[in-house]
């Protein structure tokens, strides 16, 4: 079963994180999005879905995940 993070999700979830932790920005706010570069869907899905990127980025080489999500048969 594939898994709704590929490498888009990934990079975008990484992208969220360098704005969140510069600290300059309530995330909630519109500004933090346009600094993020991201679209509005690409933002809230990210936001929507924070702790299971967090979980899958923090938790192992997020490169392997990708991987192991390749249908090799």
């Amino acid at each position: 079963m594939k898994n709704k993070f590929g490498k888009k999700e990934i990079n975008n979830f990484q992208t969220y994180e360098i704005v969140r932790k510069s600290g300059t920005y309530n995330m909630f706010s519109p500004q933090a999005r346009l600094a993020t570069g991201l679209t509005k869907e690409d933002y809230l899905f990210v936001m929507e879905n924070y702790s299971e990127l967090k979980s899958l980025v923090e938790g192992f080489d997020a490169d392997n995940y990708l991987l192991n999500q390749v249908d090799h048969s």
